[in-house]
């Protein structure tokens, strides 16, 4: 009797261990996924020198390809990430994204040199936020966000400004 406990005890640790290591396998392989979608999108974005119609219609395209959850519930959930707003009236969107605009990205060397006269600011970036979307049977229906900052560009003239509208 004793041994028939013990067995049971251990086949429910495996069983146990089992669920987190696969669970932990499926959140590594989805938050790559989430990454990936950003980083296509950021490309497009600095193929297309900005966000605008160009880009959104290859971000739709893209996303479209892969099988991105088109929503979530229904609802666009792009609030104000460290006080930016997100972009918003470049184009009608399906995909459950956001894409930021930071007009000065600056590093140590230029926010120095801004504090001795230096007041141009000679560079802009884009953030994006993509949802992972999970569906458990047992839980419920919920989304993660995965954000990415891209890498700076260069900003030639100020007609290149994205308006935030």
């Amino acid at each position: 009797m004793r041994e028939s406990i013990g067995s049971t005890f251990l086949y429910n640790m495996i069983f146990v261990y089992i669920l987190l290591v696969f669970g932990l396998l499926t959140a590594t392989v989805n938050y790559y996924k989430g990454y990936k979608v950003n980083t296509r999108i950021l490309n497009s974005i600095n193929k297309y020198a900005g966000y605008n119609e160009l880009s959104a219609l290859e971000i739709e395209n893209y996303l479209s390809s892969i099988g991105y959850v088109s929503s979530f519930n229904g609802q666009s959930d792009c609030s104000d990430r460290n006080g930016l707003e997100p972009i918003r009236g470049v184009s009608k969107t399906n995909y459950l994204y956001c894409v930021y605009y930071y007009s000065s990205d600056m590093n140590s060397k230029e926010k120095a040199a801004e504090k001795t006269g230096d007041k141009k600011q000679h560079y802009y970036n884009y953030g994006v936020v993509s949802y992972i979307y999970v569906d458990l049977p047992l839980i419920d229906a919920f989304k993660v966000p995965v954000y990415t900052k891209g890498e700076r560009i260069y900003k030639f003239n100020d007609n290149q400004i994205q308006k935030n509208g």
